[in-house]
């Protein structure tokens, strides 16, 4: 069964639902709603899983982008910003930052 990424407008996975991804490799979207995404709620996700969020529509690393590795699959976790960076036993989380990405996503990659 695949994993889904739920990503919400509002910080803590709260809000509004803005979209939902399974966790399958070499996806390279736009969301459906630019610059509305804050956090995000991984379901069973796939260790190994990389999410990637980037400020630039094209995926360039010159802007703002996160990169989210997924080391252990859990049955729900949230993601409650892509504006920090830190390591717990499910995810490993790099921000880098420009000048905030959390309402800034153009363009997501999942490998």
């Amino acid at each position: 069964m695949a994993g889904i990424v739920a990503f919400y407008e509002g910080n803590n996975a709260t809000q509004n639902m803005v979209q939902a991804v399974e966790d399958a490799p070499g996806q390279d979207f736009r969301p459906i709603h630019n610059d509305a995404i804050r956090s995000a709620k991984f379901y069973n996700v796939r260790p190994g899983a990389e999410i990637r969020l980037y400020d630039d529509p094209s995926g360039a690393t010159t802007d703002d982008f996160c990169i989210i590795l997924v080391k252990r699959a859990a049955p729900e976790y949230i993601i409650p910003s892509f504006e920090r960076t830190y390591e717990d036993e499910y995810v490993r989380v790099a921000f880098i930052r420009n000048n905030g990405l959390d309402g800034q996503i153009s363009r997501i990659r999942i490998n």
